[in-house]
């Protein structure tokens, strides 16, 4: 699965986090990546929520032939707080391999300034260097969906914009209200907010990539629900287009 796929789904687990958990106890949730119904990448992640602020761990794999085109192993986790108008990221770290190769990414925020503290690869091997001037107020996509996430649980809409930097691409994001629909889950129709996902890529090409087709919108559809009395709506699930055929989704399997 192309990496710029990949990093949406791991983004949205993240609107698990913003309300309505104990600070003494985080809840784990599993959801599975499938590919034409086959099964390609699992993402078991934990969340706390504080009265002021929130964190998360994640672990994504690569599962059955999802390790034949797109091996990985990443994790990655977020520390932000609440602000009124908005979330404000403390530190963001992500590492693990892809493809074989070492990757670490750790970045601090400084007066509204991502600044990265660690990379592997450095900056400029992979991608096209992002100027200063495009980083500023950027935040990293895992607090995005959770803003998004308290948005939703606010107003009963996911209407949201705002620019993302995780150290290497700088992209814009956004998500808006499609409206209530009724979807199956666990054998189930549910209740649920639908809701319409874009990124598109400003700077930070991967090298060797042609700018003009990187930087397309990138959509995606994802469905909202209240699953779990300890949760605000959560994604239960988010389907996009796949780069090579068919449509890619990313499920909730359980929560504990």
């Amino acid at each position: 699965m192309p990496r710029f796929l990949l990093q949406p789904c791991l983004a949205l687990l993240l609107a698990l986090a913003p309300a309505g958990l104990s600070p003494a106890r985080a809840v784990e949730a599993i959801y599975q990546v499938t590919q034409t119904g086959i099964a390609v990448v699992e993402i078991t992640a934990q969340f706390e929520s504080r009265p002021d602020g929130y964190s998360m761990r994640s672990v994504s794999r690569a599962v059955g032939i999802g390790r034949l085109f797109a091996s990985h192993e990443i994790r990655s986790e977020v520390e932000g707080t609440w602000r009124a108008d908005g979330v404000a990221p403390q530190r963001f770290q992500a590492e693990g391999n892809w493809r074989g190769d070492a990757r670490r990414t750790v970045l601090l925020y400084r007066d509204g300034m991502p600044q990265p503290m660690e990379m592997e690869p450095p900056e400029g091997i992979t991608n096209e260097l992002v100027p200063l001037p495009e980083r500023r107020g950027a935040i990293d996509g895992l607090s995005a969906f959770a803003l998004m996430s308290r948005t939703v649980t606010q107003t009963g809409r996911c209407d949201v914009t705002g620019p993302i930097f995780d150290g290497r691409r700088r992209l814009d994001w956004s998500s808006r209200t499609i409206g209530a629909a009724r979807i199956t889950h666990a054998g189930q129709e549910i209740e649920s907010l639908q809701c319409g996902l874009e990124s598109r890529l400003v700077a930070g090409v991967r090298i060797g990539d042609d700018p003009a087709r990187a930087k397309q919108p990138r959509p995606a559809t994802a469905w909202l629900a209240k699953v779990d009395p300890r949760l605000p709506p959560i994604p239960i699930r988010v389907e996009f287009p796949s780069t090579i055929f068919g449509t890619m989704r990313m499920e909730l399997q359980k929560i504990r």
